[in-house]
């Protein structure tokens, strides 16, 4: 085989194996990206929504309404509920207003901007 055949083989192999590892490395990337946002979101979960969400039922309940708390079951029919929706592939937080007839999208925010705040003033 000519040096220069040989040489322009080598050259392309190199590239593949260059875009091959480049490309391997942006998923492993993302990946990373994603495990990542779905524990902030998790911690997010646990120590500002639910204790947010907690303090709001402290307040209800007394006057007779029913409040659910989960991270997982739906709420009764008819009642108005509540959503967050961690987005990984736009790693986005949603609130949603969910109600019988309507899922509304009230706010959407990076996990760095979810705060006790930002609960309180969507429910």
């Amino acid at each position: 085989m000519k040096e220069e055949i040989k040489a322009a083989i080598e050259r392309a192999a190199n590239e593949y194996d260059a875009r091959a590892d480049a490309a391997k490395q942006q998923r492993d990337k993302k990946s990373i990206e994603r495990q990542q946002f779905e524990a902030g979101y998790r911690c997010k979960r646990d120590d500002v929504i639910l204790p947010a969400l907690g303090a709001l039922a402290k307040i209800l309940e007394p006057h007779e309404w029913t409040c659910k708390i989960s991270d997982r079951e739906r709420g009764q029919r008819g009642a108005p509920i509540h959503s967050f929706s961690a987005d990984v592939g736009l790693m986005r937080v949603t609130i949603y207003t969910v109600t019988q007839t309507q899922v509304v999208p009230k706010a959407t925010c990076l996990l760095a901007e979810l705060t006790e705040d930002l609960v309180d003033k969507h429910y």
